[in-house]
């Protein structure tokens, strides 16, 4: 127990905001705020960098590309929300929509096959820590990026299941304010699924 309080006490301030951003831009995409998206780049932006100081090369990349992943998102949700809304801070617009069967079985090969590529790329051409589950929780945090962009709720599922990944990931390297707040993504997840899915028999009954 005095080592995890010690352990906190020496938590970085880049960890701390990281995980403020992260938890304040997951909070806000539920309720399709605009305003989600640059809290999303700061926090990716700081993820890459502790990601890089751990060897987690697979998530220090995935944290790079979702800044410019993260911008346009920021663009779609905005032109959504442009000219419909007087504050322009929500995209209500931008109807939330399911992945069609053929894109789930995409959606779910990619993954697999990118996890299997990005791992054994890993594993035999750097020194990263536990390359295939890095590369497992990279690959389903792009695809719940992309669906997150196009609202898509399949969304809040791939999150679940990715930052279940990097709760064992940074447990393993010791950071554990990382740890919480991944923790807190999964039961935002599953919150973010149910109040979707909620959205989505509202606008059904409405239409019929």
């Amino acid at each position: 127990m005095e080592a995890f309080i010690t352990q906190i006490q020496q938590t970085s301030m880049v960890e701390w905001l990281g995980a403020a951003t992260g938890l304040i831009g997951v909070t806000l995409s539920i309720k399709e705020k605009v305003l989600a998206w640059p809290f999303f780049i700061v926090c990716y932006g700081l993820y890459a960098y502790l990601s890089y100081s751990v060897s987690l090369y697979a998530a220090m990349s995935l944290n790079i590309c979702f800044i410019p992943f993260s911008l346009y998102g920021w663009w779609k949700w905005g032109m959504a929300s442009r000219g419909k809304n007087e504050d322009h801070s929500s995209c209500k617009s931008l109807a939330i929509a399911k992945l069609t069967s053929r894109q789930r079985i995409a959606v779910g090969g990619i993954g697999l096959f990118a996890t299997i590529g990005i791992g054994t790329l890993l594993s035999r051409y750097t020194e990263g820590a536990f390359p295939y589950l890095d590369a497992f929780a990279t690959s389903f945090s792009f695809l719940a990026q992309w669906m997150l962009s196009r609202k898509y709720i399949e969304n809040w599922i791939a999150w679940f299941v990715a930052d279940a990944a990097f709760i064992v990931l940074w447990a393993m390297q010791g950071y554990w304010v990382a740890v919480g707040m991944f923790s807190v993504f999964t039961v935002i997840a599953a919150l973010g699924f149910s109040s979707w899915r909620k959205e989505l028999s509202k606008r059904a009954s409405q239409v019929q």
